[in-house]
């Protein structure tokens, strides 16, 4: 329930614009420089305790944020959740992956991955809609801690997960920078692989959501209005992921293409129902993103699984941190309009490659 509403808790306590940037900013870089080197770990490591830490961590973050709401203890609770970030991204598919093909039902993994995702997005958008009672019943003080409960309550349900076979052959630093080396290796040494990660990592240009928002402000809907219209992206991305999750999708380059087509689009139109459509083509972009993270995982035929996954995270954080700097640098001069009609362009052309390059391989 914090997520909705951490922006105005850090203004409440006397931030400004620039220091709450500042945290986003702390936030998103301690997220790229982690990712890899938590990915080698969970590869070495038990996998469902690295979720049970990861989330943990988390928790303690939120409760931190609403006991001492200051800037140390926002910025300490920022590079706690990069860490649990660091911690799950990547550990979670690979672990989910190899129980999979312990018990020879690999095939299952895309539908599985796009119900949870249906599942997580729905619960997201249920904290949203209990923010705001929750904190007119206790403040911030009761959304915090309700989050962090959250966050033990995801702790105990990872340590449920079976305990996934890990590298035993050697242990220490040497063993860790050995196996770190051998996902980034599996990369860039397999061609198919690689391509595949680039579309998938590519997926940071969706970003441009963060800005519908303001979009939606230019194109006169009333304040009071808006958050009707950011619901909309939100609403397709589940459909979209109980779609892949039932297996009725299972394009990659369509759907990026129907994203660019709606997000530019829409971004054109410049109204209302251009807003709508902007949101529905981000929903699009959500089955091209199922798909190809999937694919990612039945490409590999390394054990640095979770390192492999991490590159993906990587490359889709730095995506969005670009994504963010361009618009933050450009939108005085260029528009907001401008720059996501940009932004629907490089979707286009990652469905070009995706549509190329990406071949030979397998819908799982």
């Amino acid at each position: 329930m914090l997520y909705p509403v951490y922006t105005i808790l850090f203004a409440a306590h006397g931030l400004s614009p620039g220091q709450i940037s500042s945290l986003f900013v702390l936030w998103s870089g301690a997220n790229v420089a982690l990712q890899l080197p938590a990915g080698a770990l969970a590869d070495r490591l038990s996998r469902r305790w690295l979720l049970c830490c990861g989330a943990l961590l988390r928790g303690v973050g939120f409760a931190l944020w609403v006991a001492e709401p200051a800037y140390p203890a926002f910025a300490v609770g920022f590079l706690l959740w990069a860490v649990k970030s660091a911690l799950t991204s990547g550990t979670l598919e690979a672990l989910v992956f190899e129980e999979l093909a312990a018990a020879g039902q690999t095939d299952r993994y895309t539908a599985l991955n796009g119900r949870a995702a249906a599942v997580g997005q729905t619960c997201s958008l249920a904290a949203t809609g209990l923010a705001t009672p929750a904190l007119a019943a206790g403040g911030y003080v009761l959304v915090g801690y309700i989050s962090a409960a959250v966050c033990l309550l995801q702790a105990l349900v990872a340590l449920t997960f079976p305990a996934a076979p890990r590298l035993s052959d050697s242990a220490g630093l040497g063993a860790y920078v050995a196996t770190l080396r051998a996902g980034i290796s599996e990369v860039v040494r397999r061609p198919q692989l690689r391509r595949l990660v680039v579309v998938a990592g590519l997926g940071g240009l969706l970003a441009v959501d963060e800005f519908l928002p303001l979009l939606a402000k230019n194109a006169g809907v009333r304040a009071a209005d808006i958050p009707l219209l950011v619901l909309i992206p939100t609403l397709a991305s589940i459909v979209a992921s109980a779609m892949v999750g039932s297996g009725r999708c299972a394009a990659l380059a369509t759907p990026l293409i129907i994203a660019a087509a709606l997000i530019g689009g829409g971004a054109i139109a410049g109204s209302v129902g251009g807003i709508v459509a902007m949101g529905i083509g981000i929903g699009s972009y959500q089955v091209s993103q199922l798909v190809a993270e999937a694919r990612v995982q039945h490409a590999m035929i390394g054990a640095a699984r979770a390192t492999v996954t991490s590159v993906v995270e990587v490359l889709a954080d730095g995506t969005a941190l670009l994504v963010y700097a361009g618009f933050g640098l450009a939108a005085d001069r260029l528009g907001l309009q401008l720059l996501c009609e940009i932004d629907a362009a490089l979707i286009f052309a990652v469905a070009t490659y995706a549509a190329i390059a990406v071949t030979g391989q397998r819908n799982p």
